[in-house]
């Protein structure tokens, strides 16, 4: 088939010619009066093959050009609405044609690029499906070891926990047992935040358990020492390395109820304890357990007194950002918390403590899990304490 720009270039060279005549004509008859009859036929010839020419030409544009470009048109847009089976209908070899040809390629390429897409995406959120169950069970499983039911028989409304994991799964985590008259809480945060720090959890709380076993409770900074010992056997040379964190910051204390005493001793936590008046603080020591090098822990002798409220924090409340400026809270801000807060129930201080800090953070996101473990003395049941060994880790 003869293509459209062919068809025109002949019609527009006969019309060129047809034209070019007619104006050589025109001129002889206006300066030569005694032209023949011939020149006027001749003259009235080429006019009327002009004529048919443009009539050609139209019929042409309608036929092969105007016509195929509306249908292509009303075609495009049933295509645009949706229609997943319908092509461009390819009724001829011109450049129309070859257009929708091409078209028709690229409707085919992207059709199928898309059932692949389409495919990718179905098993990606398939794979999403699995990993959220998977970490939702496995926040169940890390929520169902922290000993929040041990804690609520031995303190009852003596006590409240804050504890706010970034993720859904997190590093931060509490501990209480108990061994006779002696109780032991504290909290921890494991390096890293969702699954990588609930996995070094599980790994601590193998840690405190076998530490316990072997030296008791009399002496938090012994039991420090133990799991610090402890972590670093079950994580061979992987502390070593730079490229894993595998370091825990952890504070412990120990209650006596017989002598009415209590020690403390930290990894880079500091306890802290107020009667609303004063606020009072001792500080861990200043290596983390399972750091690069080991560290030596102690313990201090801390006032049990009535109506002072006594707090342990990890570092993730602490370093929250937010204010204008988006600074940490820092030690300060929290400690005047302490003393804001410090002579209200301890179930209105769960709520004020994490109002206070939601304030303060305004539309920054939370930057690491949070934990805050709070308790006064004496405790109503710790004369009364749980079956020994039944307490858990987290």
């Amino acid at each position: 088939m003869i293509s459209i720009q062919r068809t025109f270039l002949v019609i527009a060279i006969t019309n060129g010619i047809a034209l070019l005549y007619l104006i050589i004509t025109s001129f002889q008859l206006l300066f030569d009066r005694s032209a023949g009859r011939e020149n006027h036929y001749l003259t009235l010839l080429c006019s009327l093959v002009l004529l048919v020419l443009a009539t050609i030409s139209a019929r042409i544009i309608s036929m092969r050009v105007v016509q195929p470009l509306a249908r292509l048109a009303r075609e495009s847009r049933r295509i645009e609405a949706g229609d997943p089976e319908l092509m461009l209908s390819v009724f001829s070899n011109d450049e129309v044609g070859r257009v929708a040809t091409a078209f028709n390629q690229v409707l085919t390429t992207m059709r199928r690029t898309m059932l692949e897409l389409e495919a990718t995406n179905q098993q990606l959120r398939s794979a999403q499906r699995q990993i959220h169950d998977s970490i939702r069970y496995a926040a169940l499983l890390q929520r169902a070891i922290l000993p929040e039911r041990q804690l609520q028989q031995a303190f009852g409304d003596q006590h409240f926990i804050l504890w706010q994991p970034r993720d859904t799964v997190g590093g931060d985590y509490y501990v209480f047992h108990c061994q006779g008259s002696r109780c032991l809480a504290g909290v921890a945060d494991c390096a890293g935040h969702g699954v990588p720090g609930a996995m070094m959890t599980m790994l601590a709380r193998s840690g405190i358990d076998r530490a316990i076993e072997q030296v008791g409770l009399r002496s938090p900074a012994a039991v420090l020492s133990r799991v610090d010992a402890a972590m670093r056997a079950m994580l061979g040379d992987a502390h070593q390395s730079r490229a894993m964190a595998t370091s825990m910051d952890m504070g412990l204390v120990v209650l006596d109820s017989d002598a009415d005493t209590l020690l403390f001793a930290g990894a880079k936590i500091t306890l802290y304890w107020s009667d609303g008046d004063q606020v009072h603080r001792v500080k861990g020591d200043n290596r983390a357990l399972c750091d690069r090098r080991p560290g030596t822990y102690h313990d201090h002798v801390v006032p049990l007194q009535p109506g002072f409220t006594y707090y342990l924090s990890t570092d993730g409340f602490l370093d929250q950002s937010g204010g204008s400026h988006g600074f940490g809270v820092g030690s300060d801000r929290f400690v005047a918390w302490v003393l804001e807060h410090a002579a209200k129930p301890l179930q209105e201080q769960a709520r004020a403590f994490s109002d206070s800090l939601d304030r303060f953070r305004g539309g920054h996101p939370q930057r690491d899990d949070i934990t805050i473990l709070s308790f006064r003395y004496p405790p109503q049941t710790v004369s009364n304490p749980p079956r020994p060994g039944a307490e858990e880790v987290a």
